[in-house]
Parts: C-alpha cells; structure tokens; sequence
C-alpha cells in the first residue's frame, strides 16, 4: 500500500508538472487566487519528483516497504534555539541590573555632593559664627606702657612638658570648682598641646568652664571648635545643645536653632535626657517646627 501511495505520488507529480502554461491559464481564469508559476515553484516541484523517485527505486531494489514521513525540526537546531532564547533573556535581565546600578551609582554620587556641599557650607557658617562671637568677647585691658616695652616671655609648657599631666591638672581644677584656674589651665593645655588626643575633650571641658562663668562668648568659641567634624563621642551631643544655649544668651536665636537643627542629623543615638535637652533648647530658642 505504501508502495503503491508512493507511485501515486509520482504519477500526481509528473502529471502536473507536464501540464502546459496554457492549462494553467484556464484553471486560474476563474475567482481563485492566481497560482504561483515562478522558477522557484518549479524548482521545488523538481526536487520533489527526485526525492519521490529515488523512494520508488530504493522500494524496488529492496523490495521492502518506505514510509514517507515529513521531515520534523532538527533537535540540535531546536536544542540551539533555545540556548540562544535564554542568552537572550539573560542579557536583558543583566542589562535591566546594570541600568539599576548605573541609576544607583548616579544617585549615591548626588547624595555625597549634595553632603560635600551641606557639610562645606555648614563649615561656612561655623568658621562666620565663630569669628563673629570671638568679637563680641571682651578684649584683655591694655597692658602698661612699660610691659608694652618688655618682650613677651614663653610661658613654660604645662606639667612640666608632659601633656597628659597637664590635662590631668586642669581637670583636677575644675572638678575642685576653680573655673577660672581650670579655663586658664585647659587654654594653656591646648595651645602648647593642640594636636594630642585629648585636645578635642580639652575644647569641650574649657567651654564647660566658661560657661559657668557666663563667659557665653567665649563658650561659644570652644564648643564650635569642639563640633567640628561632629565628633561621635560622650560629649560632642552636649556640646552642641551647649553651643545653641549660649548662643541664646548672646541673643542670637536664629544661629542657635541652626546649631539644634544638625543634632538630630549627626546624633540620631543620643541618650535621652541629651535629647530632652536638645527639645528645651528649641522650645526656648522659639526654632520653627
């Protein structure tokens, strides 16, 4: 049977193609579409009639039965395609990342050059504020005329050049309640030993003293050169509700509530009553909310 659908197939292709143009003509001269007559049609047509042939000779020699089958997709070609589907969609996946990091990437550069210029403009403020608060401190009397003649004379270093016992005294004197000693002290401390790791707390401690003296302007003067940098220690959250307190009492609310308004940014973890320190301060320097 097989055998026979296969001469069938032959004779059906021979026929048509041995039909003449004219043939053609009259079955296409009714509503069907128009047929497709090219060389390329008849090529195909050929390559058919060739493989049908060589099937009908390879039954005859064989005497074994063919089946015709019609030629199904290549695996590996299948397997191919969608190897490359998938580099497709993994090359648009990473594509989609790298766009997220760029758009990231671009972001967090914003957000450190917006910071780079919060932070140059805040030390703007601080380096005015603090110059401005330094005038306003009373100027040592005029020495005599004969003192005046007398070249100035270095004082020794304090604790007998030894930092940390000088450091050790102005602390000793200000625990003792002696804040004129003690600011003499901790000023003497930092001006031959600026660089030694106390210094910073030394800042803080000569403010401390000059504000129980009602010195505000030259407490100011120590707590800002104590803020710089926020420094992140037991005392840099106290020193900037110091700093805003005495800017109060130098009537100038607005630079106070300026000093108040970095707190919660720079000490998000400081200690409660810190905090509450901090909302008295605003409520009495009358910040806007």
């Amino acid at each position: 049977m097989k055998l026979r659908h296969a001469l069938v197939l032959l004779l059906s292709t021979t026929a048509l193609m041995t039909v003449s143009a004219p043939a053609f003509a009259q079955a296409e001269a009714g509503d069907a579409p128009p047929r497709d007559t090219s060389p390329a049609r008849l090529d195909r047509l050929e390559k058919q009639l060739h493989e049908v042939r060589e099937i009908v000779l390879q039954a005859r020699s064989t005497g074994q039965p063919v089946e015709i089958k019609e030629a199904g997709p290549d695996p590996q070609l299948t397997a191919l395609s969608a190897k490359f589907d998938d580099m497709d969609q993994t090359l648009r996946s990473v594509n989609g990342q790298i766009e997220t990091l760029t758009h990231d990437i671009a972001q967090a550069h914003k957000e450190a050059d917006d910071a780079k210029a919060a932070a140059a403009a805040l030390s703007d403020r601080l380096d005015r504020l603090e110059k401005e608060v330094a005038s306003q401190a009373a100027a040592p009397p005029p020495a005599p005329q004969a003192e005046q003649a007398r070249p100035p004379e270095a004082s020794p270093a304090p604790g007998g050049g030894d930092p940390k016992a000088a450091y050790a005294n102005a602390r000793k004197l200000m625990m003792d309640g002696d804040y004129p000693a003690a600011a003499a002290a901790y000023q003497d401390y930092l001006d031959h030993y600026p660089k030694e790791a106390d210094a910073p707390e030394a800042r803080y401690w000569l403010g401390e003293t000059k504000f129980a003296q009602a010195d505000y302007a030259g407490a100011a003067v120590a707590y800002i050169a104590t803020i710089r940098g926020w420094p992140q220690t037991a005392w840099g959250a106290d020193a900037d509700v110091k700093l805003s307190l005495a800017l109060m009492e130098l009537n100038k609310p607005t630079e106070a509530c300026q000093a108040l308004g970095e707190f919660d940014r720079h000490y998000p973890k400081a200690s409660a009553p810190e905090k509450a320190r901090a909302a008295g301060a605003r409520i009495k320097a009358k910040c806007a909310a």
